[in-house]
């Protein structure tokens, strides 16, 4: 399923991270998903965008960003059908926060 359990008595044991692209009304229930469209961007891209903003998620747990990270550039890239745009929400706060970061490590040197 796309929403493993974490109920105290019987919680799923994550063991691996899949890339599925489905229409979004069939990703629906799952707990990471994004929307893409047609666009200009390189699949590598917004694979790697999509897989970014799902570890800086709030209810992202250690093992869920392990399994994450361990997911393939070209994995992704062969899930993905031609360029796209990665819509989702929070897409835009995540950009900002990245941005501000990385504006504020260069004001320290």
């Amino acid at each position: 399923t796309g929403l493993p359990r974490s109920t105290l008595g019987a919680a799923d044991e994550l063991l691996f991270a899949v890339v599925v692209c489905a229409p979004y009304a069939s990703v629906a229930k799952y707990k990471y998903r994004c929307k893409l469209t047609p666009g200009v961007g390189k699949k590598g891209k917004a694979g790697k965008q999509a897989l970014e903003l799902f570890c800086r998620m709030k209810e992202c747990t250690g093992r869920e960003k392990d399994l994450l990270k361990m997911v393939s550039d070209n994995e992704v890239v062969q899930t993905i059908i031609g360029d796209v745009k990665v819509s989702t929400p929070g897409l835009h706060a995540a950009y900002n926060a990245k941005r501000t970061a990385k504006k504020a490590g260069k004001n320290k040197s």
